[in-house]
């Protein structure tokens, strides 16, 4: 809303169309410029629209801090009211606008107070009004009238000052600024209304550090800062703005330091586990999910009764690399822990073949992880056998606090259940496994400092290979 000696106007109280959205407001100019020729007024939308407006030039008003009170409604009646405004003082002037989403015909207008509305301007079909009272009754005030016809109706009343007598006071300066939760990356501030000035609150403005931050309506008194960086300092204040834009004295300052960013970790994305019933030379595990640039994929692998190694590759990285490894007990053979850091990436997901030179029976069982180094990645690794429903890899030599730890189990039998152990007091949890438990695979995402070992209980005695393997996280992951 502009016209062409003024320019923009401002924008106060406003709803939406209840049957197709839009957007219906309360403009207003005090204070105009001497116009000798007239005015022109312009509506203007952003896109081709349906528009309509009514408008009334008024003298004698305050031409600062103009507008007192302000209600807005809407309904689906013959009925109009716009609901009550604040109290308002005697001798002010009301101005009641109604528009339509239909053609109500005649309109007939209301009274507030005992006073009675005089209808200034209306389209043919009365789909846009404009009502005022020039002199009100003290007290609240409601633009009422009845329509010709039912229709859905959205209207304004809106209360002015007369001249000389104009509220120029801002609203009262917030109080109580605190910070209710501080974290390395946002800060959540809230803070008591403010009550007062023209026409009440009309919203709050949030600064830091003496810039502006960001806005909130007048009915809410919480801002979130989510641009913070991790150990830093910062100064918060905020201020209230009421209906004419006047803004209130800034707020107590608010010292707030973030903390320091929280230390990297792993983050588990997905898994698989196979174990072939009959002999074969290949199998495949289908990781189905996208596979990021830069995940770890790491498991152990196993082929029983042939010789030479099991091998381990995917459709988009190619060939592992091989790690610790171990001989079946009782049929020869080959179990080793394979991995691949860095991998490319793989938006349609992985297939992992694990491959045999003769016909043979496999099993393994595999996780993707992200937030683990690109480069060096295995920072330990050990593997152990056994014949017990006790499981444990035996320890890696000293790693660091907050590494990932993957503890790989393969049996020759079929154990069952399988429950996950702990390694420096840290629970495993298990990722995936066979529906016979004879391929397993846990973690812990973030590891206590010392040796780590993978262990578990079965539910039966079988022969078991397990591997523990760290790796070291990603910078900043």
């Amino acid at each position: 809303m502009s016209d062409n000696v003024n320019g923009s106007w401002t924008r106060s109280v406003s709803t939406k169309y209840g049957n197709g959205g839009g957007d219906i407001a309360l403009y207003y100019l005090q204070n105009s410029a001497a116009a000798p020729w007239g005015l022109t007024i312009t509506i203007r939308a952003s896109n081709p629209t349906y528009l309509q407006g009514a408008a009334g030039e008024y003298g004698g008003v305050a031409t600062s801090g103009a507008i007192d009170q302000l209600a807005v409604a809407s309904g689906s009646t013959a009925s109009v009211d716009s609901g009550a405004t604040g109290p308002a003082g005697a001798g002010e002037l009301v101005v009641g606008g109604i528009l339509t989403g239909g053609s109500p015909g005649s309109v007939t207008p209301g009274s507030s107070q005992g006073r009675a509305y005089t209808v200034r301007t209306q389209t043919s079909s009365g789909s846009a009004d404009l009502e005022d009272i020039l002199s009100s009754s003290a007290g609240a005030q409601d633009a009422r009238a009845t329509l010709g016809a039912a229709t859905d109706w959205y209207a304004v009343a809106a209360v002015f000052h007369q001249y000389g007598s104009g509220n120029t006071q801002p609203p009262s300066t917030p109080a109580g600024l605190t910070a209710t939760s501080v974290t390395s990356s946002s800060v959540a501030l809230s803070w008591n209304a403010s009550t007062g000035g023209a026409g009440g609150v009309a919203g709050y403005t949030v600064y830091r550090n003496g810039t502006s931050l960001g806005t909130t309506s007048g009915s809410t008194t919480t801002y979130t800062d989510s641009t913070v960086q991790p150990s830093t300092t910062y100064s918060y204040t905020v201020d209230a703005v009421d209906a004419a834009g006047d803004h209130s004295a800034q707020s107590t300052a608010l010292p707030v330091t973030t903390p320091a960013a929280p230390p990297p970790s792993a983050h588990w994305v997905q898994s698989g586990a196979v174990s072939t019933g009959s002999r074969v030379t290949s199998i495949t595990i289908q990781l189905t999910s996208p596979v990021a640039a830069g995940d770890l994929l790491v498991g152990e692998f196993g082929q029983y009764d042939s010789s030479g190694q099991v091998q381990v590759s995917d459709n988009v990285n190619g060939s592992w690399t091989r790690s610790v490894s171990a001989t079946y007990s009782n049929g020869g053979g080959d179990i080793a822990l394979y991995y691949l850091q860095n991998s490319a990436a793989a938006p349609s997901g992985l297939t992992i073949t694990i491959t045999a030179t003769t016909a043979t029976y496999l099993e393994g069982a595999v996780a993707d992880y992200g937030g683990v180094a690109t480069t060096g990645a295995l920072d330990q690794a050990v593997m152990a056998q056994g014949n017990s429903t006790s499981v444990d890899s035996g320890p890696t030599a000293p790693a660091g606090a907050g590494e990932l730890v993957v503890g790989g189990i393969l049996t020759g039998g079929s154990p069952g259940t399988v429950t996950p152990g702990s390694s420096q007091g840290q629970p495993f949890t298990i990722r995936t496994q066979t529906s016979s438990g004879s391929a397993d695979l846990e973690d812990v995402l973030v590891s206590a400092a010392g040796a780590q070992d993978a262990r578990a209980t079965f539910s039966a005695a079988s022969d078991w290979y397990a591997v523990a393997a760290v790796f070291h996280v990603a910078a900043g992951s």
